[in-house]
């Protein structure tokens, strides 16, 4: 089992250094710095003595925190699963299907309102991402958000 991760691992790795130097990624790289370059955000990280300074701080938190705060969206959608699960069984049950035939319901009941509530988590999603790059771009000097 331990050979097969490592066989994934290897080739994963070997997929990537290869898109990487065939300039796959070009376009996600003209998108991030499009994302930077929008109005609201090209201002930012200006200030010639405080600029690099706010840069790393926005970095260091972003980096820091999405960890906790990805755990806390798994553990909450977890537990909304569990709950909706819970709730759709004895529906279920009335038709005499599986309980099994709840979890392929209750997802694609939540992937409907995730889909839904779009309109309020993708627009500040994309300008966070694009203060990212911007801080990248600022702090490491570079005009590109990723070396080649």
């Amino acid at each position: 089992m331990r050979s097969r991760l490592w066989v994934w691992a290897l080739l994963l790795a070997a997929t990537l250094l290869i898109a990487w130097n065939t300039d796959v990624f070009v376009p996600i790289e003209q998108w991030l710095v499009s994302l930077a370059g929008h109005p609201e955000i090209r201002n930012q990280f200006n200030d010639p003595d405080y600029g690099r300074v706010d840069a790393l701080t926005l970095l260091l938190s972003v980096f820091v925190l999405s960890p906790f705060a990805a755990l806390l969206i798994i553990a909450a959608f977890t537990f909304a699963l569990i709950i909706a699960a819970l709730l759709i069984e004895p529906v279920l049950r009335t038709f005499s299907l599986p309980d099994w035939v709840a979890v392929p319901v209750v997802l694609a009941g939540s992937a409907c309102g995730v889909w839904a509530a779009s309109g309020f988590w993708v627009p500040q999603s994309l300008h966070m991402l694009g203060l990212v790059v911007k801080a990248w771009t600022v702090y490491f000097g570079v005009d590109r958000p990723y070396p080649h």
